[in-house]
């Protein structure tokens, strides 16, 4: 899989932004509907479980993860086709990841827009606001 670039034709399809770090990190700041948008970040890294490439999507929820009942969101987070709740740094985000070359270019494209989707929609109903 040419990771970025699967990355920046979605990003295009979808009017979105895209900037690439390097070959295996980018960004692509996803268009929602009611005026919103949600940044997604995409890179690959090796797996620590089988040390396979794995490609990981990731957006911020929120700066804190004080007075959010975690609880709550594991149990929501089963119903996600893609995406888990993660916790990194106090930082509530939503995660998805696949194996690199075992993933189809649709997968991709699901992953990106469920992280951006569901990390708006937790993002307002746990903060009130549009920040990330």
């Amino acid at each position: 899989m040419k990771f970025s670039a699967l990355i920046q034709q979605y990003a295009d399809h979808i009017g979105g932004t895209f900037t690439e770090y390097d070959e295996s990190k980018c960004i692509v700041v996803v268009p929602l509907k009611d005026n919103r948008f949600q940044t997604v970040l995409a890179f690959t890294e090796k797996s620590k479980v089988s040390g396979k490439l794995r490609a990981v999507f990731s957006s911020k929820v929120s700066d804190s993860v004080s007075g959010i009942d975690l609880s709550d969101l594991l149990k929501q987070s089963a119903a996600f086709d893609y995406s888990k709740f993660v916790i990194e740094d106090n930082h509530l985000k939503i995660v998805a990841s696949c194996l690199a070359d075992a993933v189809t270019d649709d997968e991709v494209k699901f992953m990106v827009q469920e992280v951006a989707q569901l990390a708006d929609q937790y993002e307002l109903k746990l903060t009130g606001k549009d920040i990330h």
